[in-house]
């Protein structure tokens, strides 16, 4: 049997929504194996003097946990 595991990030850039969903998926690798899908929960623009200054997304990523090979118990 095969587990998987959601957790939500959130990551922003001054440039696009892709940069900032490359961003979290950067940072999330660092520390998650088997990432298997991404999906774009909320977009988010910060503005600042009347233009754009951040482009924020949060993301749920979506990736398996390693099959248990031994009983905790």
């Amino acid at each position: 049997m095969w587990v998987s595991k959601v957790n939500e990030m959130i990551g922003s850039s001054p440039t696009s929504f892709e940069s900032a969903a490359e961003a979290v998926l950067v940072r999330a690798n660092r520390t998650l194996r088997g990432i298997t899908g991404i999906e774009v929960v909320e977009k988010k623009i910060k503005i600042e003097a009347g233009a754009i200054a951040e482009y924020r997304v949060r993301l749920r990523l979506s990736f398996d946990m390693a099959p248990r090979t031994e009983s905790h118990w």
